[in-house]
């Protein structure tokens, strides 16, 4: 039997023992979970190793399909590639084309405006000619070898020629040829609708014989007045008598003014003439006259 110390002490002891074992306990219970916390980290390091490895794997496989992605649309790509660059190679050509075709159609465009311009100064050169040449047509014409202008003083027109006739210069007294200009009041290519029946001539004396005096509102007075002037220019010797006949000889010319029916120019010696007046046509009749005396005398120069 065991006394009591000994009990004490072995209870102490497996007291002890107890207590041992529940710090022991405690301890293995530290000691387990030190133990789990380093089974956890080579866990944690075996998590992150199969992580990296899987990261690894993962990337690896990654990087193989983007190789494969790489490796197997690269010559699609390249070729749209390549298409991409002779499209753009064929757009530079055909914006050069562009640029180089543009000059040519702007010089063929400002060609044709440039002659469309030409061709339209010319027209009007052409008509500005025609005008000039019809109205120069108008103001000037030439009729049986005279030259006639048609001039315009207020509401009356006269028909202008020259002549180139022999005068003495009242000055020195010698004798000079300049031109002298005769005005008529009618166009000398209407007087052709009065006839001259026979022989037209004039001789150096002309003498007048007035049946009847010509008023006329004062035309009577400028035909006779123009007649006198251009046979006194020409150098004729003009003279009134109204007993004078026709010279059967010729020696004189003989004018008789009368009026007709009709009126015309009628011959009935060598060198007489019926100046036959219709109404007041005293300007007409002699007016003619005169113009056929500038044709002889033009044509003699």
């Amino acid at each position: 039997m065991t006394s009591p110390l000994n009990y004490n002490k072995t209870y102490k002891v497996e007291r002890g023992f107890y207590e041992m074992d529940e710090e022991d306990k405690e301890e293995g219970i530290d000691k387990e979970e030190d133990k789990e916390e380093v089974n956890e980290e080579p866990n944690l390091e075996e998590n992150k190793e199969e992580k990296e490895e899987n990261s690894g794997e993962d990337s690896e496989e990654k990087t193989e399909e983007v190789k494969e992605e790489s490796e197997e649309p690269a010559p699609e790509e390249k070729k749209e590639e390549v298409s991409e660059e002779s499209d753009l190679e064929e757009d530079k050509e055909e914006k050069e084309e562009n640029v180089v075709e543009k000059p040519e159609n702007t010089e063929k465009t400002e060609n044709r405006q440039l002659k469309n311009i030409f061709l339209f100064i010319g027209f009007l050169v052409i008509i500005f000619l025609m005008v000039f040449l019809f109205i120069g047509s108008v103001r000037h014409f030439k009729y049986e070898g005279l030259d006639f202008e048609v001039i315009k003083e207020g509401e009356l027109i006269f028909y202008q020629t020259s002549l180139p006739v022999r005068m003495n210069d009242q000055i020195t007294g010698k004798a000079t040829i300049a031109d002298y200009n005769f005005y008529i009041r009618n166009d000398p290519r209407k007087l052709e609708n009065i006839p001259i029946e026979g022989d037209f001539n004039y001789e150096e004396l002309v003498v007048f014989d007035f049946v009847e005096e010509f008023h006329c509102d004062g035309d009577g007075i400028i035909a006779v007045a123009n007649l006198i002037n251009l046979l006194n220019v020409m150098g004729v010797e003009v003279m009134q008598d109204e007993t004078a006949q026709c010279d059967p000889d010729g020696k004189y010319t003989f004018l008789r003014l009368q009026p007709a029916d009709e009126t015309t120019i009628e011959q009935f010696g060598p060198s007489c003439y019926n100046l036959n007046v219709n109404g007041c046509e005293i300007l007409e009749v002699t007016e003619k006259y005169m113009v056929e005396l500038l044709i002889r005398v033009n044509q003699n120069l």
